[in-house]
């Protein structure tokens, strides 16, 4: 069985709170989570790596990859 990661999970890794990771969820910038019966969100080990890792390699999506600043 897969372990399930919620969105405290992650909010913890990130300091950032959790109407915050659900925009950017909503603006396509993290994977949109899987739900539960209860309709909760919640996510792989895999997905929760890759969304910690995403949001700091872009300085919490403040560096927008390919965009120029001149």
């Amino acid at each position: 069985m897969t372990k399930k990661y919620r969105l405290k999970d992650i909010e913890e890794k990130v300091d950032r709170d959790k109407t915050t990771l659900i925009r950017w969820e909503k603006a396509g910038l993290i994977p949109r989570a899987q739900r539960d019966s209860r309709g909760w969100r919640w996510y792989t080990g895999k997905q929760v790596n890759e969304i910690v890792r995403k949001i700091l390699a872009t300085n919490y999506f403040r560096e927008n990859p390919g965009e120029s600043n001149a």
